[in-house]
């Protein structure tokens, strides 16, 4: 099974990253089903929001194959300017996250659950980012 990372990352089948990746076939599933999670589960954030925090998060990374993915998918709307402040705390400095700073999404006319998402999605993205980062690593020992 090939996974979201697999894609973005150019391993090829039989390579060795692909290799060292068939070690752990329960982390390519888990990605494959974090992404459906995230990107086709109920919520009521669209789907547009979702990939347009998630492209914000994966430039903030620095993973423009990451951001290009997600950009095609993405679309402005009303409350994204507080969804993108929200993710770009997760992201850069998680130390502020606090009852006022859900209170802002709440504002925005998040419910609960909707929060929850969101922070999901940011905390994937950043995963998906690290790993990337992992995989560029292990090309090069």
């Amino acid at each position: 099974m090939r996974d979201l990372l697999d894609e973005l990352a150019g391993i090829q089948p039989g390579s060795r990253l692909d290799g060292l990746r068939a070690l752990r076939p329960d982390v390519r599933a888990a990605v494959a089903g974090s992404e459906a999670a995230i990107f086709e589960g109920e919520s009521g954030l669209t789907t547009e929001e979702r990939h347009a925090v998630a492209q914000a998060v994966a430039e903030w990374n620095d993973e423009p194959a990451l951001a290009a993915h997600h950009a095609a998918r993405a679309a402005a709307s009303p409350r994204l300017p507080a969804l993108l402040a929200h993710a770009e705390m997760l992201t850069k400095r998680p130390d502020q996250a606090t009852p006022a700073a859900v209170q802002a999404l709440a504002e925005a006319g998040l419910a609960p659950r909707d929060v929850v998402m969101l922070s999901q999605l940011v905390a994937h993205m950043n995963f998906m980012a690290r790993m990337l980062a992992t995989f560029r690593l292990l090309e090069r020992a």
